[in-house]
């Protein structure tokens, strides 16, 4: 990395740094928790039938969330240690490896205000388990087992973008954008990478009434430790036209250029589109637009509509994507995002529905996202085509909710920089691959303190370079209580089908859980 890039790289922590250390009128709020499960399963390794060994596993899980929510920043961190202890030390898989001994979770966000109405910081980091295959057992949601080896990754994230905002008066608005991030795992294979991006938005002010106007320029410089540096520039030009207060009119413009070595050697051109938004209502709205890019028709689709007991969404996209993108920036269904919108109605003030959204996640378990079992480990870039569709329905005991993911994502650069993630035979198994994921989940309500939990889901994965296609279901039943204010406790039981990693032979799990989990 140059000496620019480490110089803005400085700048960016430094303007971190200093956005957590200046005076705020809201006080830190340090929580910590500690919960206890034992879990029994009969089928520990997810080895295929036949080859299963039962076990009982003693999970410990300390953690803390820390707040700080005030006038100029907005602070969180979620973060858990998963401790595991087996009744067998001595377990083993069929091939011979130790069961994982423990995983940790991390979710940190922050906004800040640096200087009042023109600079201002988003900044964030992670740490997560991601599957390292398409294929084999699902790894991200619940329910997952988390004990057997060689099945996901832990990745690790972290992002600062500082960014600037100026108004020219009535005529138009800008935002200038630097941001620095780094992904990297747990694995050899999968490349360390980090980029630096430079945005530029440029858009109409409120001078313009019936035609609105926009310019995007967007330039990334990606260093990755396996696959070769490359860099990518984006050029967007828009203009809208108010058709009506309900419909808008867009037109866009623009050109794409990466330099990653391509299978095909285009990896540049033109880009339009035509298209336009309709919101009929404060609780609809429509946008749809179709035009071309380098890599063929590209189409794009945001449809809500919200009731007092219910959300519905639908969207589709089209992208050249990397694995790594995907992890700072997911695409899959945000559960919180989906259960903000769907409690809007019963609670209108906005901090109060966060807390409702967070509380009602942890008390029916649901995971961050759903139908999230579509990322997989690579260091390629790729085409992707996905299409999500969700639905949440509220009543006064109980509350559903629907999600679905069909994804097809395509390889555009050269296989060889993953020839190690999956070895031998299997070095393109994810070349090209169509994964689809359901996923329902409803909480009920049996009194203020205790509610049952059913979750069912079902994934898909089918290789479109080579002959293998795999079914993953699971479902999960639980019952929580709590029995204090910051005291809650579970019992659990599920099932799960699938197909195991490597070999692609089939595999059934069946586990039962107990647990308590206590704030202070």
């Amino acid at each position: 990395m140059g000496k620019p890039r480490r110089k803005g790289l400085a700048v960016a922590v430094g303007l971190a740094a200093l956005s957590l250390a200046q005076p705020s009128r809201a006080d830190w709020r340090f929580t910590p928790n500690l919960s206890l499960r034992e879990t029994w399963t009969d089928n520990v390794m997810l080895a295929e039938d036949g080859k299963e060994q039962s076990q009982f596993i003693t999970e410990l899980t300390p953690g803390f969330v820390l707040l700080n929510q005030g006038p100029r920043i907005d602070f969180r961190a979620s973060y858990n240690k998963h401790l595991y202890k087996y009744a067998d030390e001595s377990l083993r898989g069929p091939n011979g490896q130790a069961a994982n001994s423990g995983q940790q979770t991390l979710q940190a966000d922050l906004k800040a205000k640096l200087i009042t109405d023109t600079l201002f910081l988003d900044s964030n980091a992670t740490i997560s388990e991601q599957g390292v295959s398409a294929f084999g057992p699902t790894v991200a949601g619940a329910p997952a087992n988390p004990y057997a080896p060689g099945v996901s990754s832990e990745i690790k994230t972290w992002r600062v973008s500082p960014y600037l905002l100026h108004r020219f008066g009535a005529q138009a608005n800008a935002e200038l954008r630097y941001a620095h991030d780094k992904v990297s795992s747990d694995r050899s294979d999968f490349g360390t990478s980090t980029s630096d991006l430079m945005t530029l938005n440029l858009a109409s002010g409120n001078a313009y009434r019936l035609i609105g106007w926009n310019l995007y320029y967007a330039r990334q410089n990606l260093d990755d430790s396996i696959a070769q540096s490359s860099s990518s520039q984006n050029l967007m030009g828009t203009l809208n036209y108010l058709y009506s207060p309900q419909l808008t009119l867009t037109v866009t413009a623009g050109y794409d250029k990466y330099d990653y070595q391509s299978l095909s050697g285009v990896t540049k051109g033109k880009n339009w589109s035509v298209g336009g938004s309709w919101r009929p209502s404060g609780r609809t709205s429509l946008q749809l637009n179709v035009g071309k890019r380098y890599f063929g028709d590209s189409y794009f689709l945001a449809a809500m509509h919200r009731t007092r007991t219910s959300i519905w969404t639908l969207n589709y996209s089209d992208a050249v994507t990397t694995t790594r993108s995907q992890f700072q920036l997911p695409s899959a269904v945000n559960t919180f995002a989906l259960l903000d919108q769907l409690f809007q109605a019963q609670i209108p003030d906005a901090a109060a529905r966060r807390q409702a959204v967070e509380a009602y996640i942890i008390a029916a378990g649901l995971p961050p996202s759903l139908a999230n079992s579509i990322n997989y480990l690579s260091n390629r870039y790729m085409l992707q085509k996905q299409l999500q569709a969700s639905a949440a329905f509220n009543s006064a005991r109980g509350t559903l909710v629907l999600a679905l993911v069909n994804s097809r994502r395509n390889g555009l650069s050269l296989t060889d920089v993953d020839a190690g993630l999956l070895g031998g035979s299997s070095n393109t198994l994810n070349d090209n691959t169509r994964q689809s994921s359901a996923t329902a989940t409803l909480n009920w309500r049996l009194s203020p303190r205790t509610s049952v939990n059913l979750t069912g889901s079902v994934n898909r994965s089918e290789s479109l370079s080579q002959d293998r296609t795999d079914n993953n279901r699971s479902v999960r039943l639980s019952m929580t209580r709590q029995f204090a204010r910051q005291v809650n406790g579970s019992v659990e039981l599920r099932r799960v089908k699938g197909v195991t990693a490597v070999a692609g032979r089939d595999y059934t799990e069946n586990a039962v859980s107990a647990s308590v989990s206590k704030q202070f």
